[in-house]
């Protein structure tokens, strides 16, 4: 067993399971899969076990049959030991004896999503919801690539085939119900003669197929089909047919008005077809933005450029630098710009796990497209629909606070129409054709601006020497000043000199002053250094304590104890 795929390449990418045809473990859209027959047997029936323990036994025998070779417990630890691998860190093997267990952590099975969508059929079939139940029970059925457990022991497939196709049977006879609803009776007749065909003993694929004959306008077709049926029932199970195949007979004897096709609904109750709406995710603008013009103008002016194609423009910068604001502020600028809408997201995600792609593409997806269309399962199965129903369209996109450029490609229309702008505290050289614009701290002017226009012009010329040092105090970074302006406005009784004092308290740490609301500096720095590396971690640590803000190449690597090569990466 062997994968052929560098784990460094694909680092964050969903793992994707199958089962219902090959057997396989797929990442970024290269296979993973055990060449051998045994551990893909070993794989399934984890699979299959729902997150419960698999007995050893168990195992052995849907693995090796009833004569399991002497050494059969150790090819089982062997054949694990190499899954836990391949599926890490999409799901984890667990030993819990006397077997074991798979849980999936961040991967997705396809048997999961066939059940997932399979279940909001039958609920919209039971509701009279028939568009949206053939919507999610061909997207299910489509999860099929061939026979379920492609790959496996004679011995598995024996015990858990049956199951599996049963359930794809029950999902296509719902499907056919579901669109026999909607009047698509003239083009089901061609599919149900195959399929009864293929399964001659299946009374409810008859009972369909003699309703879509009825309602072609073939009657005589339709009771020759239930005549077939009994004869067949007869001579290979030795019974009569059941009391659906008879009710569906009767009915067309009686002409029954209940088989009739479903009437055009009149006008007044016809249901329209929605459109989607128009998506608008993108935040209010700041009202009391400040600063920025030149930044604000290039960014505006790269979102309005025809020769710039699809290639995103990143805005990089340092932690509350303002990338987030400039974004939203030129995007509110040029919203005529783009009449189809705009779509953001944050992709900061929770604390050191950045949001998923596929988690992304499925909200984007769902403001796109229309209401209760069923979403295709994998990251690149939803990229492709993504770029399909943007490619006619002009939309801004705004992908905030981006982790790296893994995050980033999945989530880039293809067509030149739309306009992409992407925050990141790094530049992403990787992404191809990228724009660049950098944001540094604020000017000295900046800084006093945005302090007087939120805490107060008077406050602030009354004592221009203390606001100097408390903009500096902040590093002129716009988020600690922000915060400080904002802690002086909820406070008018202060003055700005008792401000500093607090900044300035040795028994105090600055940054418990720098917190306001869901404003909070050092929660911005803290998400930047969960991202570094542990030896770059350790670097940060170690250099700032020499409290100098330039640091020569050979100094770094003194103080961490390696070459100035390694220190330069670092």
């Amino acid at each position: 067993m062997s994968a052929v795929l560098d784990r460094d390449d694909t680092k964050g990418v969903r793992v994707e399971i199958r089962v219902l045809g090959p057997v396989g473990i797929h990442q970024a859209g290269r296979g993973l899969t055990p060449v051998a027959e045994k551990p893909k047997t070993v794989l399934a029936a984890l699979l299959l076990a729902g997150g419960r323990v698999v007995s050893d036994a168990r195992l052995r025998e849907v693995t090796w049959g009833r004569t399991p070779p002497a050494t059969v417990d150790q090819q089982l630890y062997t054949y694990v030991s190499r899954l836990r691998k391949l599926l890490s860190p999409g799901a984890a093997i667990l030993r819990h004896r006397p077997g074991y267990r798979l849980v999936l952590t961040d991967a997705t099975l396809d048997h999961a999503e066939f059940d997932r969508l399979a279940g909001l059929g039958y609920d919209a079939l039971k509701a009279r919801r028939h568009a949206a139940a053939s919507a999610h029970l061909t997207t299910a059925l489509a999860l099929w690539r061939g026979p379920a457990l492609g790959g496996v022991t004679e011995h598995l497939a024996r015990v858990e085939l049956p199951r599996l196709e049963e359930a794809r049977m029950a999902a296509l006879e719902g499907r056919i119900a579901a669109d026999l609803a909607l009047g698509h009776h003239d083009a089901l007749v061609s599919e149900l003669v195959g399929l009864v065909e293929a399964h001659p003993v299946r009374e409810r694929l008859r009972a369909q197929l003699m309703t879509a004959l009825y309602r072609a306008g073939r009657q005589a077709d339709a009771l020759a089909e239930y005549r077939r049926g009994r004869v067949i029932l007869a001579e290979e199970l030795g019974i009569d047919p059941s009391s659906a195949l008879n009710d569906v007979f009767q009915s067309i004897l009686s002409g029954d008005p209940g088989l009739t096709a479903p009437a055009d609904r009149p006008p007044e109750t016809r249901v329209q077809r929605r459109r989607p709406v128009r998506p608008a995710m993108l935040p209010p603008r700041v009202a009391d933005f400040t600063g920025r013009e030149p930044q604000l103008e290039e960014l505006s002016g790269l979102l309005t450029d025809h020769q710039a194609g699809a290639a995103p423009v990143v805005v990089t910068g340092a932690a509350g630098a303002g990338k987030s604001a400039l974004a939203v502020q030129a995007g509110r600028l040029r919203l005529d710009s783009f009449p189809d809408g705009q779509l953001y997201a944050d992709l900061a995600g929770s604390p050191g796990r950045s949001k998923d792609p596929h988690d992304v593409l499925e909200w984007f997806l769902q403001s796109l497209c229309e209401p209760g269309t069923p979403l295709p399962l994998t990251v690149d199965e939803r990229t492709q629909l993504y770029r399909s129903v943007l490619a006619e369209r002009r939309v801004l996109v705004v992908l905030d606070n981006a982790h790296d450029e893994q995050q980033v490609r999945p989530l880039l229309p293809g067509a030149a129409g739309s306009r992409v702008v992407v925050t990141a505290r790094s530049r992403f050289t990787a992404l191809e054709g990228a724009r660049q614009l950098e944001l540094e701290v604020f000017e000295r002017s900046e800084a006093l601006a945005l302090l007087s226009r939120v805490a107060g012009a008077g406050r602030v010329a009354a004592e221009p020497a203390v606001a100097d040092w408390l903009v500096e105090r902040c590093g002129l970074l716009p988020l600690a000043v922000r915060v400080v302006a904002g802690r002086l406005a909820a406070k008018p009784h202060w003055t700005l000199t008792e401000m500093a004092r607090r900044l300035a308290d040795g028994h105090r740490r600055p940054l418990d002053e720098l917190r306001l609301g869901d404003l909070d500096v050092r929660s911005s720095l803290r998400r930047g250094y969960l991202r570094l590396p542990g030896e770059a971690r350790t670097a940060l640590c170690r250099l700032s304590l020499l409290r100098t803000p330039e640091i020569p190449a050979w100094l770094t690597a003194v103080v961490l104890e390696t070459d100035e090569s390694t220190a330069e990466d670092v």
